[in-house]
């Protein structure tokens, strides 16, 4: 469904492409994203020795969709870039705050080089240097020549040359969390260990990347899970957890507002005393056309519809709820403008609203509603709570 409705939006731009050859800027945005694309593939190319390739890892890795449950998971290094610089290229923490031209350039830029498999191990040690909480030396010996792989898909995140992997030498020890190397021995369910990490503090990134490797969970079941996936469902677990502990919180005594913005997206929160609902809504603008997904979450946890998005927003909020030790029903308005070209993933919201601070309302409320075109306030429904908690 958000797939049909960003397409909807921004169809106009794909038809124009051609005959623009990105000199004449007929889409209207301020740089071509293939252009930008092709230079940091170009450069990256050019420091890639054959089929040798040189660097850290982030670390990075993803795991595709093609062909599930047999896909191909690709392992990223910048070429000629080493240590706690190469964290740089992959790492939301340190991306976040930077313009969008630039993450696409240091995206752009990590070469990768992948094997197709169903589980891990089938991967040796790949899925070690993905997990490692610090970057490690590798060097990579690939196939054959990489292909740069420019696509312009608002789904998919900005990605390098790629080839099929021969050989990996590895030039550290990768520094898995203690946590995570006991879980990755046991027979526990994967939602639980999922929990159990982040309840110990191991950074939410390592385990969506330990899930999608297939690293967690009871043994005989694990299997490679798309990246995008993995991360909606790490989102979807960690968030039910939270919720679970705020659910029983006391109410926010009054209501609550936060605004923040990154990447010509708009956040708008609202707090308003009452059970712990959610209700969302995402605004995609382009050439004066809207396009608008909504999701809602009951009492009960129950939502209208998945998306990963909301997960990503569900979470952040909900840390934010909990460090406040207050509940409430939360409304969220997403405005997402024709800046943002080119999708870096859910990262962005997740990152953007763990910075918002909540406070009471005031007068500046309504210039903010104004910036995202409509009143988080007017989202949120009469609870029926017969129906809900029955």
């Amino acid at each position: 469904m958000r797939f049909l409705l960003t397409l909807a939006v921004f169809c106009g731009m794909y038809s124009i492409c051609a005959k623009c050859g990105g000199r004449r800027m007929l889409c209207g945005l301020p740089r071509c994203p293939i252009l930008e694309r092709v230079r940091a593939v170009k450069s990256s190319m050019f420091r890639i020795r054959g089929r040798e390739v040189f660097g850290a890892t982030p670390p990075s890795a993803v795991v595709g969709e093609a062909g599930w449950p047999r896909v191909r998971v690709y392992i990223g290094e910048p070429p000629e870039v080493w240590g706690e610089e190469a964290r740089a290229y992959d790492d939301p923490r340190l991306l976040w705050g930077r313009g969008l031209e630039e993450i696409i350039r240091l995206r752009s830029y990590m070469a990768f080089g992948y094997k197709t498999s169903v589980g891990p191990w089938e991967l040796g040690e790949l899925p070690l240097l993905a997990v490692s909480e610090r970057p490690v030396d590798v060097e990579m010996r690939l196939a054959r020549d990489p292909a740069p792989g420019v696509r312009f898909d608002l789904r998919e995140r900005p990605m390098g040359p790629r080839a099929p992997l021969e050989r990996v030498r590895i030039g550290g020890n990768p520094a898995v969390p203690g946590p995570l190397d006991r879980l990755m021995s046991d027979d526990v369910k994967a939602g639980e260990a999922v929990v159990e990490l982040y309840r110990r503090g191991v950074d939410l990134y390592i385990i969506q990347r330990a899930f999608s490797l297939g690293l967690l969970g009871a043994g005989h079941r694990r299997r490679l899970v798309p990246t995008r996936w993995g991360i909606t469902a790490v989102d979807v677990a960690v968030g039910d957890y939270l919720a679970g502990r705020v659910r029983d919180m006391p109410e926010v005594d009054g209501a609550l507002y936060g605004y923040g913005e990154y990447l010509d997206n708009r956040y708008l929160v609202a707090v308003v005393p009452g059970p712990l609902r959610f209700f969302y809504l995402e605004r995609w603008v382009y050439g004066g056309r809207v396009a608008e997904i909504e999701v809602v979450e009951d009492p009960r946890g129950r939502r209208s519809t998945v998306d990963g998005g909301f997960e990503a927003a569900r979470v952040a909020v909900l840390e934010t709820l909990a460090a406040l030790g207050r509940r409430g029903t939360v409304s969220i308005v997403r405005w997402i403008g024709e800046g943002y070209y080119v999708s870096v993933g859910n990262w962005q919201i997740r990152e953007t609203l763990r910075r918002v601070r909540l406070k009471p309302l005031d007068e500046e409320y309504g210039r903010y509603v104004a910036l995202v075109g409509r009143d988080p306030l007017a989202l949120v429904k009469p609870s029926r709570r017969l129906d809900e908690f029955m």
